[in-house]
């Protein structure tokens, strides 16, 4: 009995001890509720749960915090419509984007002395996807050393780094870029895809941002978002270097209306001379007292000064039937004139100096003469748009595909001319014909095949829908135009 009155002194002591105490323990400050036997504490504690990311790598998410006894989640459901979590609030994302240069949307240039960027996005151009060899590169980046080539160091810039740039900020991930190997958009080809789609589908990257045409091959295995920019196709031509010839001048009129003004000309001269001879008041070789004499010359050269309105010294004539016929050679030349102006105007402006094209369903390219050479850029979004929708074509321009719009331009700018049409995105062509300071190229025909840029992702990916909507946040206030 003493015993049991000693252990429950203690414990009483004890919990009044509590009762009346606070203080600072190892998961934060401790106290009691007055009046009340609960346990207040301050420790703030959060929730995380462990899933697959986007990446298919294990990743810790943040689910909510304990804080006062209490649970507070991040936001009221953990799943999200699609069963997949909202990325925005998870850990910290880091990702491998393939990009492809391609003029106005990624530039490159060269990186400064210390290897670094000064402006725009340090990447790398290592011609090469395999897996392993990217995460080394980038591991060797990254390190204290950061020993890699300064050869494979670029520094990336344009509208889709902008764009790549604004999504890293806002959705919360960081990345690594770098340039496609193989310098392709993607196609299958040998029973594999090639390019930015078959990088994706290795696992080499994780996202892709460039000028990445929509198309309903590449959706089957990889997934885009809402285009973030909306484009067609389109046909570059170079214009002719014509050197006008000497007679260009008389082109306006046919050589029977060159021939009739000159013969009206002289046969005008001639009369002049006789009205001026046969006439009393005229200046006469038989008058007397004169000193000046109306010859053939003279009347020549008055009816030449009329008809090339030019003001010289003259001897017009005295008589009024003559006077009378050098007016009505006036008021005929002046109609010849207008007429040669016009017809100048009208020659000038229907000149052919290009290659004239209506379209895609133009009968040159449907039925090509000897020698008319056209081409794309083989496994692009141009390409796969001729094989399917015209195979004949197809199967004539493949001889003349090249690999990138570069290539296609400086055939169609060489000299001699390797290609007369150059078919391809239309923004791409237009871009080239506004930096073209020798004015040789220029688009023709009617726009065809309306596309959209889009930023493709691995199948099934859950961030397809946040990227998705992000862009068209940014259409919608504005952002996107701002980038133009």
């Amino acid at each position: 009995p003493d015993s049991q009155q000693r252990n429950g002194s203690s414990g009483d002591f004890l919990a009044r001890f509590l009762s009346n105490t606070s203080f600072e323990g190892q998961s934060g400050f401790i106290s009691r509720e007055s009046h009340s036997q609960n346990i207040i504490s301050e420790a703030h504690h959060y929730i995380w749960s462990l899933q697959l990311d986007p990446l298919g790598q294990p990743t810790w998410t943040r689910l909510g915090r304990w804080r006062r006894g209490r649970v507070l989640m991040d936001w009221p459901s953990h799943h999200g419509p699609g069963g997949g979590s909202d990325w925005r609030r998870s850990a910290r994302l880091h990702m491998r984007v393939v990009t492809l240069v391609e003029h106005p949307f990624v530039f490159t240039r060269e990186v400064d002395g210390d290897g670094m960027c000064p402006a725009g996005q340090l990447c790398l151009d290592p011609l090469t996807n395999e897996t392993s060899t990217l995460k080394g590169l980038f591991q060797n980046l990254k390190g204290p050393n950061g020993s890699v080539s300064t050869h494979l160091k670029k520094c990336c810039y344009g509208y889709c780094i902008d764009l790549l740039e604004k999504l890293a900020e806002d959705i919360g991930f960081t990345f690594d870029l770098y340039i496609v190997g193989d310098g392709k958009y993607g196609g299958f080809k040998n029973g594999r895809w090639t390019g930015l789609v078959g990088d994706l589908l290795s696992g080499a990257a994780h996202l892709a941002v460039t000028s990445f045409s929509i198309n309903s091959a590449r959706s089957q295995v990889i997934d885009f978002t809402s285009p973030f920019f909306s484009t067609s196709l389109g046909i570059l031509v170079r214009t002719r270097d014509t050197a006008a010839p000497i007679g260009a001048f008389m082109w306006p009129l046919h050589w029977s209306m060159w021939l009739g003004i000159f013969v009206s000309l002289h046969v005008t001269a001639v009369f002049l001379t006789l009205y001026e001879w046969h006439s009393p008041f005229g200046m006469t070789p038989r008058g007397r007292n004169r000193d000046r004499v109306f010859s053939f010359s003279s009347a020549l050269n008055v009816c030449y000064a009329i008809l090339f309105g030019r003001t010289v010294a003259i001897k017009p004539p005295k008589c009024w039937t003559g006077r009378l016929l050098m007016n009505l050679w006036a008021i005929f030349c002046l109609f010849c004139l207008s007429t040669y102006t016009a017809n100048l105007a009208a020659v000038m402006v229907g000149e052919k100096t290009y290659e004239q094209l209506s379209g895609i369903h133009d009968p040159k390219l449907h039925h090509p003469s000897q020698g008319f050479r056209f081409a794309t850029v083989r496994e692009s979004s141009a390409e796969d748009y001729v094989k399917k929708s015209f195979p004949e074509m197809h199967e004539y321009m493949r001889r003349f595909n090249v690999p990138a719009t570069p290539d296609g331009i400086h055939n169609l700018k060489a000299d001699p001319q390797k290609l007369d049409a150059f078919i391809m995105d239309k923004a791409l062509l237009d871009y080239e014909v506004s930096i073209d300071a020798d004015c040789k190229t220029l688009t023709v025909g009617k726009p065809f095949a309306i596309e959209g840029y889009g930023i493709g992702l691995p199948q099934n990916s859950p961030l397809t829908s946040n990227f998705s909507e992000l862009v068209s946040q940014y259409k919608s206030d504005g952002f996107m135009d701002m980038l133009h």
